[in-house]
């Protein structure tokens, strides 16, 4: 393949003539490149003898270009002004973040809000997975993870977002019914809604409030919050919410709180992602967003 460069003098010339030529003086000129003026003087002299051409009329205490000078100028000042713009677009361009998400705290929380991030970063593609398994980057390509529960692991960083509290919560039918929700023994004439087939959050719950005689087996199992929740609003039975994700559904009295507000606590949502991956773009400007609208 032809070499397009064969014959063309050093970059660092050229970029030397550019600046001289454009600020009008070696000494500005060598700042701007972060060189020495002598630097910059040996640069454009070399040049000069590779074209063979005076560059510079070089007067007391300034610079003015010959005919060949203001020949070459504009060209290369448009050539580096393309080069870097073409570095900057590179280094700032449309960029994937993958995210790996509790169901529950994306469907409830993050995909109703997340227009907002995209909004303010446009170059930054969120590619969001739900899923009720934590993330495991070592076997797993995400940049980042919303993860629940979990524990610490080496090369792993994570942050808390979120406190997970616990309450009964039911559609409004259920309080009309013929056996209203008064007190935690009242449960055991409804059907409790689970999240997961161990029942380990209704199980907690009723070990908390020391509320026994519930028949756990009973209720209806569901594989992610959100979707017992559903049945919840749905008036299927009893399901357990985190106050936080639930909150519109609360205030606008699709679901109720029937036996108060006072919750359980079962763990925290974190923010998690690997170490090496720390100060990627995307981590940091997600984590800053997320942080922020969490009011953390």
């Amino acid at each position: 393949m032809q070499d397009k460069t064969n014959g063309l003098p050093s970059l660092n010339a050229l970029r030397a003539f550019e600046a001289a030529a454009r600020l009008g003086s070696f000494t500005l000129a060598a700042k701007e490149l972060s060189v020495t003026q002598g630097a910059v003087s040996r640069q454009i002299k070399h040049l000069e003898g590779q074209l063979n051409v005076s560059l510079f009329h070089r007067m007391h205490k300034r610079l003015k270009l010959t005919d060949q000078g203001a020949l070459l100028l504009p060209h290369l000042s448009q050539a580096f002004g393309i080069m870097t713009r073409a570095v900057e677009k590179l280094k700032n361009q449309d960029q994937d973040f993958s995210l790996k998400v509790h169901p529950t705290f994306a469907i409830r929380w993050l995909i109703p809000r997340l227009h907002r991030f995209q909004s303010r970063y446009p170059d930054i593609r969120v590619r969001l997975t739900t899923s009720s398994i934590n993330v495991d980057f070592s076997q797993e390509n995400f940049d980042a993870g919303i993860t629940h529960l979990g524990s610490d692991i080496p090369g792993i960083r994570r942050e808390k977002i979120l406190k997970e509290q616990l309450v009964p919560v039911c559609a409004p039918a259920l309080m009309q019914g013929s056996h209203p929700i008064r007190t935690p023994e009242d449960l055991r004439h409804h059907t409790l809604l689970h999240n997961s087939p161990d029942m380990k959050e209704w199980r907690t719950w009723a070990e908390q409030q020391k509320v026994e005689g519930l028949s756990l087996e009973r209720g209806q199992v569901f594989e992610v919050d959100d979707a017992a929740l559903q049945a919840a609003t749905a008036g299927l039975g009893v399901a357990l919410g985190d106050l936080f994700l639930i909150r519109d559904e609360l205030d606008s009295g699709r679901l109720l709180a029937p036996l108060g507000l006072a919750p359980i606590r079962t763990g925290n949502y974190y923010f998690s992602w690997p170490s090496v991956n720390g100060e990627s773009k995307g981590i940091r400007l997600f984590r800053s967003w997320l942080k922020s609208a969490l009011d953390l």
